[in-house]
């Protein structure tokens, strides 16, 4: 089994390698694949951090995390969850969402933790302590749930 190895980065310290394997992993999986059509690039991976997994050399896996106030006014928000179709089924995306956990703890610390996940995800986020707030709501017509993990 190969080693994993992270990458946490702001976006200006990202090479424009980095960057390009990013974009592609998302617009694999969230538009291709979801088939939803949307605009990932949204003008906020700028203000992000940027953690990046891989495995075989390969980008397999990426969240971005937002420091409080910028996504949600008294929290710390992961976003842009994705792992690649090549690596779902191993532990991937278990280490990615507790690596991203990790950093968000660390550079906020007490601070909750929130995420607008796909509500076919919720129960997967939960394994990890995410609590689901308030009612499902529609994005880019796909079902979200709103989720809190307290710190």
């Amino acid at each position: 089994m190969s080693e994993i190895q992270f990458v946490y980065s702001s976006f200006n310290d990202l090479s424009s390698v980095q960057l390009e394997k990013i974009y592609s992993l998302r617009q694999r999986i969230f538009i291709i694949e979801q088939q939803c059509f949307y605009q990932d690039i949204d003008g906020s991976d700028s203000e992000a951090f940027h953690l990046l997994l891989y495995k075989e050399n390969t980008l397999a896996a990426y969240l971005r995390i937002f420091e409080p106030g910028l996504k949600f006014k008294e929290a710390s928000s992961m976003g842009r969850i994705v792992v690649d179709k090549a690596f779902r089924g191993s532990d991937v995306g278990k280490e990615l969402i507790k690596k991203g956990i990790a950093q968000a703890k660390q550079h906020y610390p007490g601070i909750p933790i929130k995420i607008e996940a796909q509500a076919a995800l919720d129960s997967y986020y939960q394994k990890f302590g995410f609590t689901p707030l308030g009612e499902i709501y529609i994005v880019d017509d796909i079902p979200h749930q709103l989720m809190v993990l307290v710190t």
